[in-house]
């Protein structure tokens, strides 16, 4: 069939807002990107810029961010991680107070999905992501972020089987 948006418009625009952890000790044998405090090569531990990005987004960042969306009349998708969604209650209660939608966003920014996952971990680490957004919002995420965007070649059909419908 054909893809049609509502009211035959000629463009669709998502605006996707990410909450996401980042842990002071990520777990051995995960994976993180170096680049992800904005440099090309991983940062010595600690990495204060990194950490202090995403605090401000969780203290104060949000709340400008979707004051201004919603001033403009954009409903924003929320990407949220596995531990944001476990440990900040109130970031959900305030995104679902604005009536965001919510997407699966992974367990952390400090755990990639990659190929070096055996498929049963992978699926496992889909499972987990999608649980804890469905404990702290009621409702089932249909859409899916991965953190950095990683992914395996086997990723598209685990979240497909595990009920995402759009990445």
């Amino acid at each position: 069939g054909v893809l049609r948006w509502p009211d035959d418009a000629r463009v669709a625009l998502c605006v996707i807002v990410n909450l996401e952890h980042l842990e002071w000790q990520p777990p051995e044998g995960s994976y993180q990107p170096g680049y992800l405090s904005g440099s090309i090569t991983q940062v010595p531990f600690p990495d204060i810029m990194r950490f202090s990005h995403r605090e401000y987004g969780h203290r104060v960042g949000i709340f400008r961010v979707l004051d201004v969306l919603e001033k403009h009349g954009i409903n924003a998708t929320i990407a949220m991680d596995q531990l944001t969604a476990e440990n900040y209650p109130y970031l959900v209660e305030h995104c679902l107070n604005r009536h965001c939608e919510f997407i699966a966003h992974g367990v952390a920014a400090t755990r990639m999905i990659t190929s070096r996952m055996s498929e049963n971990e992978e699926r496992s680490y889909i499972q987990s992501s999608i649980a804890a957004l469905r404990e702290a919002t009621g409702v089932d995420p249909v859409g899916w972020l991965g953190p950095e965007y990683g992914e395996s070649e086997r990723t598209p059909e685990l979240l497909a089987g595990a009920g995402i419908r759009y990445v």
